[in-house]
């Protein structure tokens, strides 16, 4: 059984603020503070926590603690118990904010930082693969579970997951599950490519999704353009958004353990 603490990280924007992430730090069976854990960095979805729908995040983080790795999730800014505004949100602001986070996680006491892998729900899974060929020496894997990669043309299209964005102009937010979302959001999908700013990633990829998932699974194919065959495209019959029922999250969960573990030397 995995033993979970707190943990904080401290990142400072390029305005000259100061923020606090609140996370929490699964620890494996046997953990060593003098030993060289493998470490995995998750990231939760729009509009969640490192809890996340249905506890999908936590579900995650216990299948990998329980293979040997150490496990880091946290709440990214604006979300959950950390500083910063969800109207502020965007996801290059939590690309950079991510950066600076896995240096502290890697750099953690019992931790092997050349041994990293990073995983993702939805909006999160975007932000994995925009952060990996980023990241100094790059993570030796990336789990992407039910990828937001059509969050961009949805913005294009004016919505975002079926809420109109004019909502923003008519009142100045856009009222996101009760929380207020701004334009900063809309502006920075505006300037963002997925799949061309994706590119230069080395490692291995999973990718899972549903077949009945909002998002197209064709939009996850186009990662094969990126990745080519150091991709696996795992696809669930039936799967919705976050595979929101016993039986897929049986499939997903050990899936996504034995590629991480794989990739990790386990």
């Amino acid at each position: 059984m995995s033993v979970m603490e707190p943990t904080v990280f401290t990142v400072e924007r390029a305005d000259g603020t100061s923020l606090t992430l609140r996370g929490t730090r699964y620890l494996p069976e046997g953990f060593s503070e003098d030993g060289h854990s493998p470490v995995a960095v998750l990231f939760h979805g729009f509009g969640g926590n490192r809890i996340d729908f249905s506890g999908f995040v936590v579900q995650m983080a216990r299948e990998l603690a329980s293979r040997g790795l150490v496990v880091v999730t946290y709440d990214r800014a604006g979300h959950g118990e950390s500083d910063g505004t969800f109207f502020d949100t965007t996801v290059s602001g939590d690309v950079e904010d991510a950066l600076q986070v896995v240096e502290q996680a890697r750099h953690m006491s019992g931790c092997d930082p050349d041994n990293l892998h990073f995983a993702g729900l939805s909006l999160g899974a975007v932000i994995c693969t925009l952060l990996a060929p980023k990241v100094p020496g790059q993570p030796k894997s990336i789990a992407l579970c039910s990828t937001a990669t059509s969050y961009v043309d949805e913005i294009a299209g004016g919505h975002i997951q079926g809420k109109p964005l004019s909502a923003i102009e008519e009142q100045g937010y856009l009222d996101f599950m009760g929380v207020a979302m701004g334009p900063a959001m809309v502006e920075d999908a505006g300037r963002t490519d997925p799949y061309g700013m994706a590119c230069g990633y080395r490692g291995k990829v999973l990718a899972i999704h549903g077949t009945k998932d909002f998002i197209p699974v064709d939009y996850i194919r186009r990662y094969e353009d990126v990745y080519g065959e150091n991709m696996q495209l795992k696809v669930i019959e039936d799967g919705d958004h976050g595979f929101g029922n016993v039986k897929h999250r049986e499939m997903v969960m050990p899936a996504l353990g034995d590629f991480v573990a794989e990739q990790a030397g386990l």
